[in-house]
């Protein structure tokens, strides 16, 4: 790749759907996997990609964003990627939606000079050669490139429905229209249709141009008046993207391919609601993960806390671990647990879980506890959660609606809660 790239990461997302989880951060600040943070997937793709530059866009609610990209991405060398935080609130102003709140940054977008300009939402998981999708629009003599993937009809109302030629140019874009415009049956025998990834790739004359218009978003503004007089084409993220990797573990040798393709190459997944933020981290402690974080040629970087390796006790030698995920710093004692993550620096004892996810800093003694998110700097004893939504509800933990799931918010103590009682 011979041109210059400028990656642009949204992450002022309100996450309203991400609740209490996003009470107090962004939605690319939520946590991942247990070590990393949503913001370090895009930001590990552009590094793995080759890229240089990027700007993070943010606003509200980003201290512990910013706090991360600067302890771990800020203008550091190990990731061969320089990070920009532009926010308008700096300026004293909001944005009122992605496309505008590139257009607050364009004095910075001049400055850099960039052939092209990438804009990735900061908050998917996915593993994306951003490299061969600005080839892609390079070599198609396109002034935009839209990433796309089919999709259930179910799901056209949170995402945008686009209709394409049979030379792949978009000539139909729809933003979140329940009805599917323009579904189609795959040849598996499913309705489904060609949704926007909110992946964009724009020849910046192009960008900048089109955002002297009126539109602060691309989805419902700036894309479908584009449609009038650009070149927009569609890449088929499951046919062209291709993420070559190596597993150092021998039990998922069979994720990869005869040329050395990861099985995740088309993995794409918006944690934009409690439901898929849970499922998605579930899927990680699988045995047979779809998204797989332990490549060695496409790794997912984060922050290193420079604290000796999780550590499991079992002082009288019973009980069960199964399928956990456990962060550098974090103790499990005399502690079953199946199907759990666990953050840094969390100490759990005499306790059960069942599918749980825990944050940082939290400790845990004697509960018995299933179907929860557990949030940062909480300490918990002697309790039952995720049995009975009465007593849950009593206890100050918040029930997701849709999906049943407990989350305890950050800061909970429950001791201190008992005494106020």
């Amino acid at each position: 790749m011979k041109y210059d790239v400028l990656i642009i990461i949204l992450a002022g997302g309100e996450g309203s759907r991400l609740q209490p989880l996003t009470n107090f951060r962004v939605k690319p600040a939520v946590p991942i996997g247990g070590k990393f943070r949503l913001i370090d997937i895009p930001l590990s793709n552009a590094a793995n990609s080759g890229f240089k530059k990027s700007i993070i866009l943010t606003q509200g609610k980003d201290a512990s964003l910013i706090r991360h990209l600067k302890d771990v991405w800020y203008s550091d060398s190990r990731f061969g990627i320089s990070v920009d935080i532009v926010s308008p609130q700096i300026a004293g102003k909001t944005h009122k939606g992605d496309a505008d709140a590139v257009r607050e940054a364009i004095e910075t977008i001049n400055s850099m000079k960039p052939d092209y300009i990438l804009i990735v939402p900061g908050d998917h998981l996915l593993k994306m050669n951003y490299s061969s999708f600005i080839d892609f629009l390079h070599f198609s003599k396109a002034d935009v490139a839209i990433a796309i993937k089919p999709e259930p009809v179910q799901l056209a109302k949170h995402l945008g429905s686009i209709k394409l030629n049979s030379k792949n140019m978009i000539i139909d874009f729809k933003e979140k229209d329940i009805t599917a415009p323009f579904k189609y049956i795959d040849t598996d025998g499913n309705e489904v249709f060609n949704a926007s990834m909110g992946i964009y790739a724009f020849r910046r004359k192009v960008l900048i141009n089109s955002l002297k218009n009126k539109g602060n978003s691309f989805g419902k503004e700036i894309i479908p008046d584009m449609l009038n007089n650009k070149k927009m084409i569609g890449y088929n993220y499951k046919e062209h993207n291709i993420i070559i990797d190596r597993i150092k573990l021998n039990v998922n040798e069979y994720m990869i391919d005869s040329k050395g393709k990861s099985s995740d190459s088309d993995y794409w997944k918006d944690v934009g609601t409690v439901k898929e933020y849970f499922k998605a981290n579930m899927d990680l402690v699988s045995v047979s993960p779809k998204f797989n974080l332990y490549g060695e040629k496409w790794p997912i970087y984060t922050q290193n806390y420079n604290l000796g390796p999780g550590k499991i006790i079992k002082p009288h030698g019973s009980g069960y671990i199964n399928n956990v995920l456990l962060s550098e710093g974090s103790f499990l004692s005399d502690t079953d647990a199946l199907s759990a993550v666990i953050s840094p620096k969390v100490l759990i004892d005499k306790s059960k879980f069942n599918r749980v996810i825990v944050f940082n800093n939290s400790r845990i003694y004697e509960c018995d506890i299933k179907n929860t998110i557990i949030d940062k700097n909480v300490i918990l004893k002697n309790m039952q959660i995720g049995y009975d939504e009465d007593e849950d509800r009593n206890n100050g933990i918040y029930i997701d609606q849709n999906s049943k799931i407990r989350i305890v918010p950050k800061n909970y103590d429950h001791a201190i809660r008992f005494f106020e009682k």
